[in-house]
């Protein structure tokens, strides 16, 4: 007889709760500077990888293009992106980090180092190490068994 296994025993169930702690601990160091986890996320993709379309911006995020648009559409009001037409595809929105997120991303950046070394205290370098090798495999078996 297959021994059962109780739900919090599930791999995912344990990355689920984990991920879920940890955006809500980012996102409260975060609402001082009135942005989500999510906006962040965004920025920061923009901020490293630079101009891109809303659909490579989805990809990037893992998102629904509905749910990076209206995403976007807080960051248009708030000036911290901006969207002009593709130049060649007047379907197609290009996306552009502004100096003013740029500003917002270095005050916020001291804090969320400090969330982080303090999420991992306790936890040794090699430990670290491990963990990062165990989650890459397991995320890359859950997309090799998903199609990706």
């Amino acid at each position: 007889m297959v021994e059962q296994l109780r739900h919090r025993e599930f791999i995912g169930y344990q990355v689920y709760t984990t991920q879920r702690a940890l955006a809500k601990s980012l996102d409260h160091t975060l609402s001082p500077f009135g942005i989500t986890s999510g906006q962040w996320n965004a920025l920061n993709q923009l901020n490293e990888n630079g101009a891109m379309t809303q659909k490579e911006l989805a990809d990037i995020l893992k998102k629904e293009p509905a749910t990076v648009a209206r995403l976007l559409d807080r960051l248009v009001k708030r000036d911290l992106v901006r969207r002009t037409t593709h130049p060649e595809d007047r379907r197609a929105n290009i996306i552009e980090i502004t100096p003013a997120a740029v500003e917002l991303l270095e005050d916020i950046e001291p804090c969320v180092i400090a969330r982080a070394d303090l999420i991992a205290q306790g936890i040794s370098d090699k430990d670290l190490d491990t963990f990062f090798t165990v989650l890459n495999t397991v995320r890359e078996n859950a997309q090799a068994s998903s199609g990706e």
